[in-house]
């Protein structure tokens, strides 16, 4: 995040950036900080600083911030970039603008070529800057950039929330490959935050239930009363087995899958398991008039079966706690997050 203000007098722009330190050391993910040009107003916020040809140098800047303080330089030219990949002094290097910006207006587009020609060089990495919005984000990183800074494209048409998700989901996308199993309770929205964590990632969307109900022409409740819960959980297991076949895809377990030894030990094979774990009253509240769920009879014996699967549920690789109140890209944003931050732990 980078607080980019040419304008406001250094109070002002202190304060401001006061409150970028604050939102990246609470952001819960993780986040650098970055003040445009100027170092002492990043030195005095505990900041980093994104530095222009025309500002110091990125030596000097490094002499004057603390260890470990972020600094990147913008470049506009193959050149330049080699040059600032040979100055060990930086974290980053910025090429642009790629493409015509709304914010930097003073130099022409030097286009995804010269793009891709900066990045053979490169020694660290590499920010596209210019132009960039959440649908040409895919043509930086083809040529090579590492990451993309953007601003008209998050602040296009006013939508900054769904301009960002549609962002990191371009991201997501490149990142986070295999297959993603929601496990946990009844109710608990693995069906429906499966579906949009499959929409957002662009992946097929598997619902073992429902695959079942449509393979045998009956309801799930019905399959219980005919054949028996072992007899279900032998389809079950078949149909989970089955998925192997993607290559990428998001399935949405029954409540009773992760229960099984055999189904743990098979979707750890094939993939990872995310918990969505939400609290008995929110399950309850949510089965209230279903009458679709076999083994829902009423509160105390709910309980008691929400109590007997939740060891087994926190074998999960993933867990994502809710409240109920989450809506359903929230919970896709928390899916995804914790993905995001176990495959940063992994490497």
């Amino acid at each position: 995040m980078q607080l980019r203000e040419k304008s406001l007098p250094d109070r002002e722009l202190l304060v401001e950036a006061d409150a970028l330190a604050t939102l990246v050391r609470g952001a819960g993910a993780p986040c650098v900080g970055l003040v445009n040009d100027r170092v002492d107003v990043a030195l005095a916020s505990g900041l980093g600083v994104h530095l222009g040809e025309d500002d110091l140098p990125a030596a000097a800047a490094r002499d004057l911030l603390p260890p470990g303080a972020p600094i990147g330089v913008s470049t506009h030219s193959v050149e330049a970039a080699r040059r600032a990949f040979q100055d060990p002094a930086s974290d980053y290097v910025a090429f642009g603008p790629v493409f015509e910006s709304g914010t930097k207006t003073a130099r022409r587009a030097r286009g995804l070529e010269a793009l891709a020609e900066a990045a053979r060089g490169r020694s660290r990495p590499l920010v596209a800057i210019g132009g960039i919005t959440p649908d040409r984000l895919d043509e930086v990183w083809d040529a090579g950039a590492d990451s993309a800074a953007m601003i008209g494209g998050l602040l296009q048409g006013g939508r900054i929330e769904e301009n960002a998700r549609r962002a990191l989901d371009a991201a997501r996308r490149r990142s986070l490959r295999g297959r993603i199993y929601l496990v946990g309770f009844m109710a608990t929205g693995k069906t429906t935050v499966g579906r949009r964590v499959a929409e957002r990632l662009g992946r097929p969307f598997v619902d073992v239930d429902s695959e079942i109900e449509r393979a045998s022409g009956k309801t799930i409740r019905v399959l219980f009363e005919e054949s028996g819960e072992a007899s279900f959980r032998d389809r079950e297991s078949a149909f989970l087995a089955g998925t192997e076949s993607l290559p990428e895809a998001v399935v949405a377990t029954g409540g009773g899958t992760f229960a099984l030894e055999a189904n743990r030990k098979a979707i750890s094979r094939l993939g990872v398991a995310v918990l969505l774990d939400a609290p008995v009253d929110v399950v309850v509240a949510r089965l209230a008039g279903k009458t679709d769920r076999p083994l829902f009879t009423g509160r105390e014996q709910l309980e008691a079966l929400y109590a007997a699967r939740a060891p087994f549920y926190r074998m999960a690789a993933v867990r994502v706690n809710l409240t109920g109140s989450e809506t359903v890209d929230e919970t896709a944003d928390r899916v995804l997050v914790s993905l995001e931050n176990r495959l940063e732990l992994a490497g």
